[in-house]
């Protein structure tokens, strides 16, 4: 030891002095684990001072006295051997795993601890940890179980990144990865080959996780110097892993800012948002402002009795006076303020920004430039439609998409001559989910498209195995989204899934709503038409309930048109009484256009025999409804066509 190199700890002491300015430099972050991070570099920096004293003792060991010497190399011994278990809770706490919470892991720790102390304090009595004889430093056989604790705390590391890697928003694993086995490696190094480096490996990697994991700027919006959304999400994260106090949250979100940015330029906006940022920060000590996006911002504070009112209040009146620019002139801008209480309106991360996006899109629609308080709007319906979302997400990834088949009727034929596929959900949880409540929420979240490819997938798999050319069923209708027409690949997968099971394109008809030809129909004229070419027919579903005009069926090229159920029940609504005379005429009126424009006509919702006869009279030329089927299993349905 008295021959040990010192220019590594010196290099060591340069690199975390290096640490120390660029740390108080920066934003402070507050979170608990940049706080556990600062221990560490005291850890490291206290082991580095501490093996410069004991080595420098060691060479003047006659003027410095034995004791302070072997004082001093226990307590450098201490500090070392504290390093891995600090550096392993630091990983614990970016994970947002709470001791407390987990009751095995918070004692294998305090064994840990305890056993480091225990070895280490009691060195100078009983030489555990190691020992200084002849100037020659040696790891005594007890001191080992250090190292093994070492080698055990970095293992809980390796551990906590594998099986919580998704719950580490900052975390750069393959730095991360690098640092460990440059540390494993030093702490071999040091203690087979007595190589002293081992404080300036774990002062660079210090070094190197303040760049990758503490660095201020990362969390930071550079145009007005506040918190940015990612930070909010784990701020967020560490108040509900660790916080047992209530907080409020209230979400500012500036009306038409595209306005003030289209009129004065985007310099004076971004000076606008610097303003609003500044304003919302001088509101309240000890709150945290983040800036959520261009337009929006969130102050988060530890919530007292009406606190949440008075400040929202207080943020609303500000927005009646105007704002000035850099040449004081006046920009008046309004704001819209959504008031949420947690954890009463939110008992999680996930659940928190659901109500937030909620809440705001409610807010900008019906109270734009007014306070909203979450416990007024209808959480219920967002945990229902994200509970849904994940149940659509789980079918699709285990394949548990259900299809069933309704039987279509020709009046002419006599038999069932197609059929309409209809997509079903059974989930563990929320039991049988009506298709009218999960497609439109698979067509705002995108799902929509990967459901179509399985659902088609699917029909093209039974038109195949129940060999369907046999029978008298001529074709399977199966339902688009607006959504999927929208995209430019369309055609070439529909054609693809067709090609992969042997299946006619003349098998397939696809059925479209009215309103799927309002949006982007130059795309989806372009998908009709390449699939009208390969041999696709396509039908126009619920005709008379939609917001397109009889123009469409003029401009869209429709082989069958589906007469919406509520129009043809309208008309037999008196069922004891015969049809309903206006809405009867205005049925039959409509069957007589479409038949003279030579277009083939479903009628939805027979429940009947005589809504059947006088459908037919009227010219309908299949029927769709519970009077003949509802929509069955694909085994039901060949049995019912078997019959």
């Amino acid at each position: 030891m008295t021959y040990w190199n010192l220019s590594f700890d010196a290099i060591a002491i340069f690199f975390l002095l290096l640490i120390f300015l660029w740390y108080f430099s920066e934003k402070k972050i507050p979170l608990r684990s940049h706080r556990v991070f600062l221990y560490l570099i005291f850890l490291v920096l206290a082991a580095t001072g501490l093996e410069i004293a004991a080595t420098l003792m060691a060479r003047n060991m006659d003027a410095t006295g034995y004791d302070v010497f072997y004082l001093t190399l226990t307590l450098q011994t201490l500090a070392i051997n504290l390093v891995p278990v600090t550096f392993s809770y630091y990983l614990l706490l970016l994970a947002h795993i709470n001791l407390n919470r987990h009751k095995t892991l918070r004692a294998l720790y305090l064994v840990c601890m305890g056993t480091d102390a225990v070895i280490i304090l009691l060195n100078p009595l009983l030489h555990w940890a190691f020992t200084f004889e002849n100037d020659v430093y040696k790891i005594a056989p007890s001191g080992l179980a250090l190292y093994i604790i070492d080698f055990i705390t970095i293992g809980i590391s390796i551990v906590t990144i594998t099986r919580y890697k998704e719950k580490f928003m900052f975390l750069h694993l393959l730095p991360l990865a690098f640092n460990i086995i440059c540390g494993l490696l030093a702490c071999v190094a040091q203690i087979v080959f007595y190589y002293p480096f081992l404080n300036c490996t774990l002062a660079a990697m210090c070094l190197t996780l303040f760049h990758y994991q503490q660095n201020s700027g990362t969390v930071t919006d550079t145009t007005t110097g506040l918190f940015n959304r990612k930070f909010l999400g784990e701020y967020i994260e560490n108040k509900y892993a660790y916080g047992n106090k209530s907080f409020g949250l209230i979400v500012v979100a500036l009306d038409d800012f595209k306005f003030v940015n289209k009129t004065y330029g985007v310099e004076t906006g971004d000076h606008m948002l610097y303003q609003v940022g500044q304003f919302l920060k001088s509101r309240k000590r000890n709150a945290f402002v983040f800036r959520l996006g261009s337009d929006q911002f969130c102050i988060l504070f530890d919530n007292k009795a009406n606190e949440l009112n008075s400040l929202s209040e207080k943020i609303h009146d500000r927005f009646k006076h105007p704002w000035y620019d850099e040449n004081h002139v006046p920009i008046m801008m309004s704001a819209s303020l959504c008031c949420i209480n947690c954890p009463e309106d939110a008992e999680s991360y996930r659940e928190l920004i659901e109500v937030i996006d909620y809440s705001m899109s409610i807010s900008k629609k019906t109270r734009k430039g007014l306070i909203t308080f979450a416990r007024t709007v209808n959480l219920d319906k967002i945990k229902r439609d994200k509970a849904i979302e994940r149940a659509v997400k789980m079918a699709m990834s285990k394949n548990e998409l259900m299809v069933y088949y309704q039987p279509i009727f020709s009046v002419s034929k006599g038999v069932y001559n197609s059929a309409e596929a209809l997509v079903r959900l059974n989930d563990e949880e929320l039991g049988w989910i009506s298709p009218e409540e999960f497609i439109p929420i698979s067509e705002k979240n995108g799902l929509i498209v990967e459901m179509g490819d399985i659902i088609l997938d699917k029909v093209c798999r039974f038109i195949r195995d129940f060999k369907l050319s046999e029978t008298s069923v001529e074709y399977v209708e199966v339902n688009i989204s607006p959504v999927q027409l929208t995209h430019s690949d369309f055609a070439d997968r529909v054609k693809a899934i067709i090609e992969k099971y042997g299946v006619s394109p003349e098998q397939i008809n696809m059925e479209i709503t009215e309103t799927a030809t309002l949006n982007s129909a130059s795309m989806v004229l372009q998908n009709i038409n390449k699939l009208i070419e390969y041999g696709i027919s396509f039908s126009l579903d619920d005709f008379g309930s939609g917001n397109a005009n009889i123009s469409y069926i003029n401009t869209m090229p429709f082989k069958i048109i589906k007469i919406d159920k509520n129009l043809i029940w309208d008309a037999f609504k008196n069922d004891t009484e015969g049809i309903n005379d206006t809405a009867g005429i205005t049925l039959e009126y409509t069957i007589n256009m479409l038949n003279a424009l030579k277009l083939n006509i479903v009628a939805e919702g027979v429940e009947t025999e005589e809504m059947t006869n006088q459908l037919a009279n009227f010219g309908c030329h299949y029927m769709q409804g519970w009077f003949y089927s509802k929509a069955i299993p694909a085994e039901d349905f060949i049995d019912v066509i078997s019959r």
